[in-house]
């Protein structure tokens, strides 16, 4: 048994080809841009490699790589979606050509990447990762959850109405043996596409290894922070109006948006204690979430939320809707709250809570980090394999 992995980007940072890179069950890995594999290094980009997955077992996809480039170029001047369908298809097919040269192999393919692999003549298990929602699901999703979908023009999805992408997702679960899946939410929407329930694996992403903690100046002010893009999808307009009701004393939200809806900008027009930047590097980020007394993802659609399992790793507690992979971690209650996706009032009432159980000297940030380290990626790649059938 030995697999042929493939995804694009460092999505996980490798996780999933590490599952069985650290069993001796990798048999190629293939992505776009892997560090160690490239003669030439990209500016930037030179932590896309992991020590475990040597770059003789890796196919890199040059058309996948130049698909993304403009999007690398444009996102810098100003939103753009990521062309998703068109890099996960050049994907594709470099996967469906290793496929081909190794018949045997099981594959294990990430959604968007797999179709043309699993209609080829591979005789291995055919296992989808199912990162995100499928199209249809996460269209229904916002119709059907948020309260203040008509509050505005709101800049819309890539995916909804994409009867392309949504094709290629029907082809994937119809051709999988097993579909592998980071959260209950996600789940629900391979139900909704016809997945048989036994065929669906639940496993939880995992968080990244806490990192020691610095002391902490003791401070009146309740730090809020909000990491991701400014778009409806992320429920970040059900935070701000969240924020306008609550009226918290002594508390100030930090909103890091890669990508803002110029809509999202002038809803938060006139709000008090409330700060909104664009990217921000590694270090300040890491900066920030440190500094956070809790993080706040209100997401309406949401394949899990890696930035969940950084911030708990920071020592921040958690705030996320049940449409993320909040709902599937088993925290400690003291450092979770999972909100009802897409309605306001639930989420005016849990930033009340943190607030009023707020600590200057965050004695909680000790159990957030605890409560990381039992959840950690070691974990995750231990669930990919049982997932898979692969002996530890």
């Amino acid at each position: 048994m030995s697999f042929v992995v493939a995804f694009n980007r460092d999505r996980d940072s490798y996780h999933a080809a590490r599952a069985f890179a650290e069993v001796g069950q990798l048999r190629r890995f293939v992505t776009d841009y892997y560090a160690k594999a490239w003669p030439v290094q990209l500016p930037g980009l030179q932590h896309r490699s992991a020590e475990s997955v040597p770059p003789s077992l890796v196919t890199p996809s040059l058309q996948a790589l130049l698909r993304q480039l403009p999007y690398e170029a444009l996102r810098r001047v100003g939103p753009v979606d990521f062309p998703s369908h068109a890099v996960e298809g050049a994907l594709g097919r470099t996967a469906a050509r290793v496929a081909r040269q190794n018949p045997d192999a099981d594959l294990f393919l990430y959604s968007g990447s797999a179709a043309q692999a699993f209609a080829g003549p591979s005789t291995g298990r055919r296992i989808l990762f199912q990162y995100h929602p499928s199209p249809s699901f996460i269209e229904e999703t916002m119709r059907t959850v948020d309260e203040l979908g008509s509050a505005r023009p709101w800049t819309p999805e890539a995916e909804v109405d994409s009867p392309a992408m949504q094709a290629r997702h029907l082809q994937e679960t119809s051709l999988a043996d097993a579909v592998v899946c980071a959260s209950g939410f996600t789940r629900q929407g391979l139900l909704a596409s016809g997945v048989p329930a036994e065929r669906i694996s639940v496993v939880p992403y995992g968080c990244p290894e806490p990192l020691p903690l610095a002391p902490v100046e003791p401070t009146r002010t309740c730090r809020f922070l909000f990491v991701g893009q400014g778009v409806q999808r992320k429920g970040l307009h059900i935070l701000l109006e969240a924020w306008r009701r609550a009226r918290l004393p002594g508390a100030r939200l930090r909103i890091v948006a890669s990508r803002l809806d110029p809509q999202m900008e002038d809803f938060a027009r006139g709000l008090t204690n409330v700060q909104i930047t664009p990217r921000v590097s590694r270090e300040e980020l890491r900066r920030l979430m440190a500094e956070a007394d809790t993080f706040v993802l209100p997401s309406l659609v949401e394949g899990f939320g890696l930035v969940l399992g950084e911030a708990l790793s920071s020592g921040a507690r958690l705030i996320a809707s049940d449409n993320t992979g909040l709902a599937d971690l088993p925290l400690d209650p003291a450092v979770k709250t999972v909100v009802r996706a897409g309605r306001v009032e639930p989420l005016v009432e849990a930033l009340r809570q943190a607030r009023e159980t707020f600590e200057p000297r965050r004695a909680y940030r000790e159990l957030c980090v605890a409560e990381a380290a039992a959840h950690s990626w070691a974990v995750f790649r231990q669930g990919v394999r049982d997932a898979a059938g692969v002996a530890s």
